[in-house]
């Protein structure tokens, strides 16, 4: 017996223009590009302890980065040795303390790219 269809649908509706949107706008792109490097920010901020020097009362209570990690890894980056730096690249790879897995390929990418290229990175 023939599956039943759905009698509500009109048959002759042309498909709406959303089904066939699949690829992303140029703007949208860049969006999720400065989302995961901002992601990766946080999670070199977490990996290296700057929530401990940090200014504000939230990332103290929270014991990681809660606020704009870009200038606190830039402000704190320099009195880090280059030792250290790899190996909270090793932890920010592996997801950090918490192991939190990549939200995007575009995450996945950029966790995995050196510290100096993502600290270069101009957001749009």
């Amino acid at each position: 017996m023939p599956s039943r269809r759905n009698e509500s649908s009109p048959r002759n509706e042309p498909p709406a223009k959303q089904d066939f949107l699949k690829r992303r706008t140029f703007e949208e792109g860049r969006a999720q590009v400065d989302a995961a490097h901002i992601a990766t920010q946080r999670l070199y901020c977490d990996a290296l302890g700057f929530w401990r020097r940090c200014a504000k009362r939230a990332c103290k209570r929270h014991r990681r980065c809660a606020g704009e990690p870009t200038g606190c890894l830039m402000r704190g980056l320099p009195a880090v040795p280059q030792a250290q730096r790899l190996k909270a690249q090793k932890q920010v790879i592996a997801g950090g303390r918490r192991r939190l897995a990549p939200a995007t390929h575009i995450e996945w990418f950029v966790r995995r790219t050196e510290l100096a290229t993502l600290v270069s990175w101009g957001f749009g």
